[in-house]
C-alpha cells in the first residue's frame, strides 16, 4: 500500500518524479497534451510503476488521462493496483472534480490527489476539499504562455498562472504542480522563468513539469530550490532514454 504522507521536508533531496500517464489502460505520453498525439510506452502501467520505484523513485506521478478528458476517473482499478504494488507515495490526478472522487482515490491508495479544473470552476468546493484533507491535495496549475488551461488542457482561460498560484497558496495544499503545456512532451527544456516567478510568489512548494529533456534540466530545477521549487516531474525524457532515473537522482542530490 502506498504511504499516506507525501509532504517533502525542507532537508530532503529534490524530488525527481517519474510520470505514469494512463490512457485506454496503457502507459502513454502525449505531445503538448493533445489526446490525438499519443505514444504508447507500455501495455502495463503497473509494471511501469514498479520499474520506476526499482530505479529509485521516491514518489510517482500518475495521471488518468481518460479521466482528465471525460471529467471523471476512468482507470481507478489500475490506480489501485499501482498503489498496492509499491511502497512510495503516489500522487494522482485526472478528472478530479468532486469530493466523492477525491475520497475514492484515497480509498484506492493514493497518497496525494491533484486537482486542477475544479479550482477555477468551483473554488469553494476546492477549498472545502483542502480543509477536509489538509496537506494531501496538490493544486495542479497548467499553463499556456502564462495563462491557465483547464479540462484536460482543452480549454484556455484568461487567468494568470501566478495569480491563481497566489490564491491557492492561502489554503493547506501540499504543493503546486506547474506544467507548461506548450513544452509538455516536446523535450524542449523545462520552463525556468515562470516556474521561478510562481515559486517566489506563493507560500507553498512548487513542482516543475513539462519539457524536461536532459540532465541539464534537472540541474536547472535544482538551481530553483532556494526559491521554493522542491521537485520536477519527468516523463518522455525517461521513456525515450535521454537519461536514466538513477542519473537524474544523483544530479538532484548533488546539483
Amino acid at each position: 500500500m502506498s504511504l499516506n504522507v507525501g509532504l517533502v521536508e525542507e532537508d530532503e533531496v529534490m524530488l525527481v518524479i517519474p510520470a505514469v500517464d494512463i490512457k485506454d489502460g496503457k502507459c502513454v505520453r502525449l505531445y503538448k497534451g493533445l489526446k490525438e498525439e499519443v505514444k504508447v510506452y507500455s501495455d502495463n502501467p503497473v509494471d511501469m510503476a514498479k520499474f520506476w520505484v526499482d530505479q529509485g523513485a521516491k514518489r510517482l506521478h500518475v495521471v488518468d488521462l481518460d479521466g482528465a478528458f471525460e471529467g471523471k476517473p476512468a482507470n481507478l482499478k489500475i490506480i489501485e493496483k499501482i498503489a498496492s504494488s509499491i511502497n512510495v507515495p503516489v500522487e494522482v490526478g485526472g478528472g478530479v472534480r468532486e469530493l466523492s472522487v477525491v475520497k475514492s482515490l484515497f480509498d484506492a491508495g493514493a497518497s496525494l490527489v491533484i486537482i486542477g479544473t475544479l479550482i477555477l470552476e468551483d473554488f469553494s468546493t476546492f477549498e472545502e476539499i483542502c480543509r477536509i484533507f489538509p496537506r494531501r491535495i496538490i493544486a495542479g496549475i497548467d499553463g499556456k504562455m502564462g495563462k491557465v488551461a483547464v479540462k484536460g488542457w482543452e480549454a484556455d482561460t484568461d487567468v494568470s498562472v501566478v495569480e491563481l498560484g497566489k490564491k491557492v497558496s492561502s489554503l493547506p495544499v501540499e504543493s503546486i504542480i506547474f506544467t507548461e503545456i506548450t513544452r509538455d512532451g516536446t523535450l524542449e527544456g523545462v520552463e525556468r522563468v515562470l516556474t521561478r516567478r510562481l515559486a517566489e510568489s506563493v507560500d507553498v512548494p512548487v513542482i516543475a513539469s513539462g519539457g524536461v529533456a536532459s540532465l541539464e534540466d534537472i540541474k536547472a530545477v535544482k538551481e530553483l530550490e532556494p526559491f521554493g521549487v522542491i521537485g520536477v516531474i519527468v516523463g518522455k525524457a525517461l521513456y525515450e532514454r535521454r537519461f536514466d532515473l538513477k542519473e537524474a537522482l544523483r544530479v538532484a542530490d548533488v546539483g
